[in-house]
C-alpha cells in the first residue's frame, strides 16, 4: 500500500522536525516519559535483586509482571488511538503513571515494601504505558511533513537514548540518597513535568474519527495490512527477535550477569545501560544528519547481525569494563536497527491504520520481553547467566542471518 502521509509543498518550510511547534511539545514529553519508562526495569529489578534479596527468576517475574499489560492492551490502544484525540489519551495514560508511582513511593517509604507491592505496582505501570504507547508512534507521522520524518524517528530515539544513559543512573542516585521510594518520587516528578510540556502541544485530532466498526473489525483491518505487505512483515519478524530474545538478555539477563558472574550489585548495570544509549544516540544524530539513506532494510539488518553477536559476547565477559565496552558498540547497533526498523514501517503504512499499525508494533516490539525475560531469567537460574546470554546471541544470530539470505521481499520496500 502507498505512502498517504502527505508531501509539503512550502520549500521554505522547517527543515528539522524540532522547528514544528506540536511536535517539539512532543519531544520534550517524549525525553521524561522515556527517562520514566527506561528507569522502571532497572529500578524494579533493582528493588527485587537487592532491596528484597531476591534471585533472577523473580527479576525475570517482575519484568514479565511489567509487561504483560502490554499484550492485552496495546492493539486495543491502537484502535483508539485512530479514533480518539491522542492528546488526552497521553494526558490520561500519564496522570494514571504518576498515581502509581506515589503509590509504590508511599509504600516503599512506609515501611511496606513487599515483593508483592514491587509486583502490583508493575503491573500498574505496565498498564499505563500500554495505554500510552501506540499514541506516541502514531503522533510523529502526523504531526510531521513527509521530509522530516526521519529526522522526527531520529529524534524520537535521542529521547529514548538520552534516558538509558540518564534514567537508570539518576534513578539510581536518588535511590542512593533517599531510599527505593526515593526512586519513585523521581520518576513521579518527570512525569509531572512531562505532562506540563505536553499541554502546550496542538492536537492533530483522531485519525478515523468516524470508525464505527467494532474492536474487533479494526484490529482485524490492521493486522490484514500487516500480514499483506510482506516487506512490512518481516520488518515485524525481525522486531520480534529483538523483542523476544536480544532485548530481555540485554536489560534483564545482563544485570544479573553483572551481579553473578563479575562480582558486582544489580545497580551497578546502570553505567551499562546508559553507555548503550549512549551508542544509539550517536547512531541515532548520524542518521538524523543524514536524513534518508538507500537500502536502509539491508543496512539495519547487518546492524542486527552484530548486535547479535555482541549480545552473545557480553555473555563471556569476566570483566566489567568488557560488558561495558560491549554495551556501547551494542548501542551503536541498535541506533540503526531502532530507527531504520521503525521508519520504514511508518513511511510505508497509511494514516488511517497508522494507530492500529504502532500499536502492532509497541506489542512486538515490547509485549514479547516479558515472556522473553521470564525464560532467560528461569535458564540464568538453571544454567547461569553465561551461557543464557551466549545461547540468546546465537540464536538470536541464526534466526536474523536466515532471514538476510533469503527474505527479499524487505529489499524491495524503502
Amino acid at each position: 500500500m502507498a505512502q498517504t502521509i502527505p508531501p509539503a509543498t512550502d520549500t521554505t518550510g522547517p527543515t528539522n522536525a524540532l522547528a514544528v511547534p506540536a511536535f517539539r511539545s512532543l519531544w520534550l514529553n517524549s525525553v521524561t516519559f522515556y527517562l520514566v519508562s527506561n528507569a522502571l526495569r532497572f529500578v524494579y529489578g533493582w528493588v527485587i535483586l537487592d532491596g528484597l534479596e531476591r534471585g533472577e527468576t523473580w527479576q525475570g517475574a517482575g519484568v514479565f509482571v511489567l509487561g504483560v499489560p502490554l499484550l492485552f492492551l496495546l492493539v486495543p490502544a491502537g484502535v483508539w488511538a485512530d479514533r480518539f484525540d491522542p492528546k488526552r489519551m497521553l494526558l490520561g495514560s500519564q496522570l494514571l503513571l504518576m498515581a502509581v508511582m506515589a503509590a509504590t513511593a508511599l509504600g516503599m517509604g512506609s515501611g511496606a515494601g513487599s515483593l508483592w507491592l514491587v509486583l502490583v505496582s508493575a503491573l500498574l505501570a505496565g498498564v499505563a504505558t500500554a495505554l500510552g504507547s501506540p499514541v506516541r508512534g502514531s503522533l510523529i507521522p502526523s504531526l510531521l511533513p513527509t521530509e522530516l520524518l526521519y529526522s522526527g524517528i531520529a529524534l524520537n530515539a535521542i529521547a529514548m537514548t538520552l534516558s538509558m544513559v540518564l534514567g537508570a543512573v539518576a534513578a539510581r542516585q536518588f535511590g542512593d540518597w533517599f531510599g527505593f521510594d526515593g526512586a519513585f518520587w523521581f520518576m513521579f516528578v518527570l512525569l509531572g513535568l512531562g505532562i506540563l510540556a505536553l499541554a502546550t502541544m496542538a492536537s492533530p485530532g483522531p485519525a478515523n474519527r468516524n470508525d464505527k466498526a467494532t474492536l474487533r473489525e479494526s484490529v482485524s483491518e490492521g493486522v490484514a495490512f500487516v500480514r499483506n505487505e510482506r516487506g512490512i512483515l518481516t520488518l515485524f519478524w525481525l522486531l520480534a527477535i529483538s523483542g523476544g530474545l536480544m532485548s530481555p538478555a540485554m536489560f534483564v539477563t545482563a544485570q544479573a550477569h553483572i551481579k553473578e558472574e563479575l562480582g558486582r550489585t544489580a545497580a551497578d548495570a546502570a553505567p551499562l545501560f546508559a553507555l548503550m544509549g549512549l551508542g544509539i544516540m550517536v547512531s541515532s544524530i548520524a542518521i538524523m544528519r543524514q536524513g534518508s539513506m538507500k537500502n536502509k532494510a539491508v543496512l539495519f539488518m547487518r546492524a542486527m547481525l552484530c548486535g547479535t553477536t555482541t549480545v552473545g559476547l557480553m555473555g563471556l565477559t569476566t570483566a566489567f569494563w568488557q560488558i561495558l565496552a560491549l554495551g556501547f558498540f551494542m548501542g551503536l547497533c541498535g541506533g540503526f536497527f531502532i530507527n531504520m526498523n521503525q521508519g520504514l514501517i511508518q513511511g510505508n503504512t497509511p494514516k488511517e491504520v497508522m494507530g492500529r499499525v504502532m500499536g502492532l508494533y509497541a506489542l512486538v516490539q515490547a509485549g514479547l520481553l516479558p515472556f522473553g525475560a521470564l525464560l532467560l531469567g528461569v535458564l540464568a537460574d538453571s544454567i547461569g547467566t553465561r551461557i543464557t546470554m551466549v545461547g540468546a546471541g546465537a540464536v538470536a544470530f541464526a534466526m536474523v542471518l536466515a532471514t538476510y539470505v533469503r527474505a527479499e521481499a524487505i529489499r524491495q520496500i524503502n
